[in-house]
């Protein structure tokens, strides 16, 4: 039996090539009124076989906003490359997730973004977090506690293009 290696011309459109899968369990704290992001400790890397393929983000990142008073928090999530340049979510200067009249809120933000790197070279994704605006005292978490039941995760799907 002859073994034949698979080139970009034998791949048909769509199909898996790789899947890379990372999780997060270390809590990561921001406080309030920044513009700045600071990173949620949710990564993950991945070569693409071609130039031409695309990967699919998917997955969540565990959060916690904590005020202290009541009334309005505003803070955001961002996917991010290496060198912190959004790819998607918001920025400081957008609303992202905006709260009323909460003291507290924990929830999953949800991750489902296709991307076109255009490299054969190890591209990294990760998840930033602002905790932008607040009337009273905001502390964002992720992985609130470090807990498996506040982990984060994400899976990269190299498909091709």
């Amino acid at each position: 039996m002859a073994l034949t290696k698979l080139n970009h011309s034998s791949m048909p459109t769509d199909s898996v090539l790789q899947v890379v899968h990372s999780s997060a369990t270390s809590e990561v704290s921001q406080s309030g009124n920044t513009a700045s992001f600071t990173d949620t400790g949710l990564s993950a890397s991945i070569t693409p076989k071609f130039s031409t393929s695309k990967i699919l983000v998917t997955g969540y990142l565990s959060f916690y906003a904590d005020g202290t008073n009541n009334g309005s928090v505003e803070f955001n999530f961002a996917l991010c490359d290496n060198s912190n340049n959004i790819l998607d979510g918001t920025t400081s200067d957008l609303e992202g997730y905006r709260l009323n009249q909460t003291y507290d809120f924990g929830s999953k933000h949800t991750i489902n973004f296709l991307h076109s790197p255009n490299t054969t070279s190890a591209f990294t994704y990760k998840v930033r977090m602002n905790a932008k605006n607040s009337n009273n005292s905001l502390t964002l978490y992720c992985q609130k506690g470090g807990t498996g039941n506040n982990a984060s995760r994400i899976t990269l799907t190299e498909i091709a293009g």
